[in-house]
């Protein structure tokens, strides 16, 4: 990285900036208030600049961000709206700060200058949530929106967010598709150099996250658009023969050459030499010719040399770990040499060629597929990724002078660009890519009609792992017409800003950045500090750890120093707590780590002392360990009598029964009591919800105990609320509310939504733990750092990014060649960040910052040598940075800090927060009772509770709704309880037409996940293409390995949904087939929410019942009444749903009937004497036997509800609505029971057709049902 030898010119200066064209960057250290300085900009650019705020693009670098810049904009805009209208009327104003105090006293006299000015911020006030105050992705998506005919992108892009989980199932696709169809040696050859499903999937997230770097391709490599398998055998055979040949005209030579060098290292003082001696006592050369003879010898065809397997290869230690040029440089190096090479190169390469050139063109395959897959999943289903939307826009390299010269060869969109936007405000360039440098350049920095404004911190360039390029920043600053420099800090106290202004003078040595001393301009009044205290401190590990004597002991290793920092910092915590000079709350505190797992030690050494933490970080409650512990109530409430279940929830937190409690459990019944108290919770889950049946569980004793634990309460609480959530609004029962709960817990989403970030870490009176990357942006009273001390870790391959090649490299060995020079890149690229992730922890304490020293092994290049020992320390051995260096440092820089040793001794003291002062009173009372029928309802609420099979519980509402787990053997025992006329049983129905007793999904698997997949894959399919067709394959694989169901049921999938598309509806549809509705006819999904009752009474059962007294002799008349009288439906608020698919019967949208459909799984079948299912198909979906599904499952009220709803949708969307006219009916596709187009060839349409539910929409029913949802109940 090039030095920043050009400092900035000018300090800024709020209201004398210019604000005319230019390419200019503006330079803000933390705590500067660049945020301020922006607002104000923006102000001035619409008084001051005449611009319209739709000629503005302010660009920042995140969503939360974005809408703080949107926020302090528009709040400027009003500050400067009540300066500008008081001095209109000539009132007196107080302005809230210095900066607009002075503005509007130099700008504000001219009257008619004023009056000008309070429009255009009226105006911009109205627009400002339309204004472009976005992320560059934001930006980059509206942009392709507007120019998407100039720039060939879709109309609208929908963003992926399921990038991480696409990335795991093209890996796995791979996986399974390629990899695993090599030869067993290979495969175990490849697994031994590292290449894994996991690794494979972090490489290809990498790639995948950053687009400014291509993956290098090279003519030699495998093509990945062809097999792999193939191609690795012909390649390691290639290889094998070049190895052999360079060995059998070399080896001896190089097993000569071998020795000799290590004769002169020794010469040259050089004790360690291994592997290499210079009177080696193996003749190793004839050890591998013995190897490479035992090759010879395998039977194989005279004409066909054979080649050994990869991992045989892997496996000889002399290829690997002797005669490989990679140990001839590692040694070469520790013996002083510093830029070895091998001794013989081309039969060395040829080795290396040989042990890592087949892993290394595996990973180039993988890694070209697996982008190629992405970019056609992502196509397919017609979204992009945060990557691909900066491609889309991506002007591609060019030369600057052709830029200039021709701006009509660049890319159409930037003309838009220039168009559009006279002024661009580019927030947290420091952050910013090739990719993003480009597009700004390519449309405005050439321009002499814009504003390019950047605003950055190259000391805050942490993002690195995102594709931030500070390389970028670096080139773009080299070119920019001016340079400002916010100096004055708004954030730190003046006492602690002086420490850090001595404590940061040699700068940032790695990254060769200054860090200018900045002036304290800060409101805040410095926290008192006992008698010879500063507020810059520092533990010292060291002296703690190290007794000072003649011999220098060992320096501890990282792993113990990690172990002891808990404590240390709970001590040091305490005494800020305790003290009564400070006055903190935990709520001033925050700790800085750099991973997760040491702000877990943190919390946990913490949680000791009593001290509350939360953990600011996008965490998700349903990962928690609460998590885990709803989990096992949840599958006790789904399976009361399963004894492992009932063991698991008693052990656990809820119960905390001791083993021989539970042993003896076994014996007593108490188990067996338990069991039973889980089954009344099962039953009673509808009444008292999910928080109820957990509240009678826990008692007094166990709740305290929880809340002992700190967040284990809280996020118990927090998973039950989400779950009950769900279960509402889906109608879930105990049982597939636990595999809800599991499916979440096992595949976490990202991002997490809001409502899953943990309610515990957001506790208001608690000590932050925060990763240093998160903290960007955020400042506290108190900052503690525990583990600058540390080195970054080094990086592993085999991907890696070669910023000289401008692309991303694959090589394996890292010890010798170009693998070395890549990974000695990485390196320093990551010692630089390490430095820049130290200034960024440091600089968010406002009055107290508690840096933590400790001299641990091998931490060499850690960010705080240079500070705390002189730049010369910087590359100092650990062991040569004693306490006595260190306080000679501090005391010739005099730098105000005050080091004491750390406290390692046992926690003893506990935390007790300050008494509440004040008297305690009641908060009020409601003054009426609670109307408890209001609330969101759903069909499959209304029906569940209900329906029992055995009497023990409510069914599954999933399983009442769609139909999707239910069967002739469990349905026996309800149809003798119902006793209806109108339900008949289905085996003895006497069919009309041989139809066949299999279908295709006859076999299919039942419950509600297996039902969910064909849902799924019907919302996803193209009716009108063959499921035969790619893309319609793609969709059935992925949906059928997203259910967990073996992927040869690919075939009977696509025969019977094929059946299901091209069965004539028949009834009043004719020969209406599915396969006939294209996507301008067909509406999937949609999803209603009707209100219930809100001017009227409360909805009850025999207000619903009175509906289908309407046309008492037509299809589910009095009858069904009569059944629907015997729900328990009390309900106002809300009725919610979704229809599966609606559909018009003509292509004249305006004329046609629309109907609504619903799928149903439902099994009916025969079964032998033992219960075993053995038929399935057509010949059971007769007339009677589905319309005993309908009225057993109260399929009728879920099909005028959706007729209901379907009406008021065409009402407010179809112009000239008349229901008479426009309201088709109903169909319900039993999917296992249609026959296809070639078994109902010459059926009558006149006649049922096996599978299909055919009505005409009930006209008086639909309109008063809509009547009364709409006023209430009688």
């Amino acid at each position: 990285m090039a030095n920043v030898s050009r400092e900035p010119e000018y300090c800024f200066q709020s209201n004398d900036y210019p604000l005319g064209p230019g390419l200019r960057l503006l330079e803000a250290s933390a705590g500067t208030g660049k945020t301020f300085a922006l607002a104000h900009l923006v102000l001035r650019l619409l008084t001051e600049g005449g611009h319209q705020i739709s000629e503005l693009l302010v660009v920042t670098f995140t969503e939360a961000a974005a809408a703080e810049l949107r926020s302090r904009i528009g709040q400027r805009f009003e500050d400067a709206l009540e300066g500008l209208e008081a001095l209109d009327q000539g009132a007196t104003h107080k302005s809230p700060d210095l900066v607009l105090e002075q503005w509007l006293q130099r700008k504000g006299h001219d009257g008619s200058q004023r009056h000008q000015w309070i429009s255009s911020l009226l105006i911009a006030l109205e627009s400002l949530d339309l204004a472009d105050i976005t992320t560059i992705h934001g930006f980059c998506r509206r942009t392709l929106r507007r120019q998407a005919l100039e720039s060939g992108a879709v109309m609208d892009p929908r963003l992926d967010d399921s990038g991480q989980q696409l990335v795991q199932e093209v890996v796995h696709d791979y996986w399974q598709q390629q990899v695993l169809a090599l030869d067993a040696q290979h495969l175990r050859g490849l697994l031994h150099a590292g290449l894994s499903v996991e690794n494979l999937a972090k490489a290809l997230l990498k790639l995948d996250s950053d687009p400014s770097l291509p993956l290098e391709t090279h003519p030699s490599n495998l093509q990945s658009s062809q097999p792999l398998s193939s191609q690795f055998d012909a390649y390691l055979k290639q290889c094998w023969q070049q190895f052999v040949d360079h060995w059998q005209r070399h080896g001896s030579e190089l097993d000569i050459a071998l020795s000799s060098r290590a004769a002169d290292w020794r010469s040259l003082g050089a004790k360690d030499t291994k592997p290499f001696s210079p009177k080696p006592k193996k003749d190793r050369f004839a050890i591998l010719n013995h190897w490479l003879e035992a090759f010879s010898q395998s039977p194989q065809h005279s004409d066909q040399p054979f080649t050994p397997g990869y991992a045989a290869i892997r496996d000889q230690p002399l290829l690997t770990d002797y005669f490989h040029p990679a140990v001839v440089c590692t040694v070469a190096r520790r013996c002083g040499e510093e830029n070895p090479n091998p001794l013989i190169p081309t039969l060395q390469r040829s080795i290396a060629d040989l042990c890592d050139g087949p892993a290394e063109q595996v990973w180039n395959h993988a890694l070209h597929w697996g982008l190629s897959a992405l970019a056609e999943r992502r196509r397919q289903r017609g979204v992009m990724s945060y990557a691909e939307l900066l491609s889309a826009l991506d002007p591609k390299p060019q030369p600057e002078s052709m830029a200039q010269l021709h701006p009509d060869q660049q890319a159409p969109w930037l003309e838009a660009l220039r168009q559009r936007y006279r002024v661009a405000l580019i927030d947290e360039f420091q952050d910013t890519d090739p990719v993003q440098w480009r597009l700004l350049e390519g449309a405005f920095a050439h321009s002499p009609d814009h504003l390019l404004l950047m605003v950055g911190d190259p000391k805050q360039a942490i993002y690195r792992f995102r594709g931030g390029d500070l390389n970028t920043y670096m080139h773009a600053r080299s070119k920019v017409d001016r340079i400002d420099a916010l100096l004055d800090n708004f954030r730190t106290t003046t006492p602690l800003l002086d420490g850090l202004n001595h404590l940061m003078a040699p700068g940032l040595r790695r990254s060769k950045l200054n860090v200018p001393s900045l002036t304290a301009c800060s409101q805040a009044t410095p926290r008192p500090l006992l008698l010879g205290v500063n507020p810059l401190q520092l533990l010292n590990l060291d002296e703690a750890t190290h007794q000072t004597g003649a011999q220098p002991a060992p320096l501890t290793s990282k792993t113990n120093l990690e172990e002891q920092i808990p404590t240390a910092v709970a001590h040091a915590v305490l005494d800020l707590l305790q003290s009564d000079s400070y006055n903190f709350s935990p709520s001033d505190i925050c700790i800085l780590v750099g991973r997760h797992r040491q702000a877990a030690s943190i919390r946990q050494g913490l949680a000791v002392a009593a001290v509350p933490t939360r953990l600011v970080s996008q965490g998700d409650v349903l990962t928690s360990e609460a998590a885990q512990v709803l989990q096992r109530f949840l599958d006790c409430l789904a399976r009361p009598s399963h004894s492992s279940s009932l063991k698991l929830v008693a052990c656990s937190a809820l119960m905390q029964w001791k083993t021989e409690q539970l042993a003896h459990a076994e014996c007593n019944g108490e188990l067996d009591q338990l069991a039973l108290r889980f089954r009344d919770w099962a039953i009673n889950l509808p009444r008292l919800g999910l928080m109820g049946c957990l509240s009678e569980l826990l008692e007094g004793r166990t709740i305290a105990d929880l809340s002992e634990r700190g967040r284990l309460l809280g996020d118990l609480y927090q998973c039950a609320q989400l779950v009950q959530e769900v279960i509402h609004r889906q109608g879930l029962d105990a049982s597939t509310a636990a595999d809800w709960l599991r499916r979440q817990r096992l595949q976490p989403v990202d991002p997490v939504p809001e409502v899953r970030q943990p309610h515990s870490d957001v506790a208001e009176s608690a000590v932050a733990v925060v990763t240093v990357h998160r903290s960007k942006g955020m400042e506290y009273p108190v900052v503690i750092c525990p583990y600058l001390w540390q080195a970054p870790s080094l990086p592993h391959g085999p991907l890696w990014r070669s910023s000289s090649e401008s692309r991303w490299c694959v090589a394996l060995s890292t010890r010798w060649g170009k693998g070395w020079q890549l990974s000695q890149q990485a390196h320093q690229a990551s010692l630089q960040e390490a430095e820049r992730l130290a200034y960024v922890a440091i600089t968010r304490a406002c009055s107290l910052l508690m840096l933590i020293w400790a001299r641990g092994a091998k931490q060499e290049g850690n960010p705080l040598s240079a500070w705390l020992f002189g730049v010369d320390a910087i590359d100092a051995a650990m062991q040569d940075l004693t306490p006595e260096r260190m306080s000679a440092w501090l005391d010739r820089q005099q730098l105000p800090i005050t080091v004491v040793p750390a406290q390692l001794k046992s926690m003893q003291q506990r935390w007790q927060p300050p008494p509440l002062h004040g008297e305690l009173t009641l908060g009020p009372t409601p003054q009426r009772r609670l109307d408890l029928s209001w609330g969101r309802s759903s069909y499959s609420a209304w029906v569940s509770a209900t329906h029992t099979y055995d009497g023990s519980a409510p069914a599954d509402p999933l399983e009442l709704e769609e139909g999707r787990d239910s069967d002739q053997q469990k349905l026996e025992p309800m149809l003798k309880l119902q006793d209806q006329s109108a339900i008949a049983d289905a085996s003895r129905s006497t069919p009309t037409l041989n139809w066949s007793d299999q279908s295709p999904l006859g076999q299919f698997p039942r419950g509600a996940a297996a039902g969910d997949c064909l849902h799924r894959i019907l919302e996803r399919l193209d009716f009108c293409k063959p499921l035969q067709d790619p893309n319609a394959v793609i969709v059935i694989e992925e949906e059928l390995r997203r259910a967990g169901l073996d992927s040869t049921l690919l075939a009977s999938v696509q025969d019977g949904l094929e059946r299901v598309l091209s069965t004539p509806i028949g009834g009043s549809l004719g020969g209406l087939r599915l396969n006939q509705l294209h996507g301008q006819r067909r509406i999937h999904e949609l999803s209603f929410d009707l209100p219930i009752a809100h001017q009227g009474k409360v909805l009850r059962s025999f207000d619903l019942a009175s509906v289908f007294h309407l046309n008492p002799l037509a299809r589910f008349g009095l009858p069904y009444a009569e059944m629907i009288t015997g729900l328990n439906v009390c309900s106002r608020g809300f009725l919610t749903g979704s229809i599966d698919l609606v559909f018009t019967d003509s292509e004249e949208s305006l004329e046609a009937r629309w109907w609504v459909a619903d799928w149903k799984s439902n099994w009916i079948g025969r079964r032998d004497p033992e219960g075993q299912a053995v038929a399935c198909g057509p010949l059971h979906y007769d007339d009677s036997a589905m319309e005993q599904q309908m009225l057993l499952h109260h399929y009728p009220l879920q099909a005028h509800l959706y007729l209901v709803a379907l009406h008021r949708f065409l009402r407010w969307r179809l112009p000239s609505y008349e229901p008479q006219r426009h309201l088709g009916g109903y169909v319900y596709v039993f999917l296992r029971g249609l026959p296809g187009a070639k078994a109902i060839n010459g059926h009558s349409f006149t006649k049922p057709v096996p599978g299909l539910i055919v009505e005409p929409a009930p006209l008086e029913r639909v309109l008063l049902l809509d009547r009364l949802l709409k006023n209430g109940g009688q």
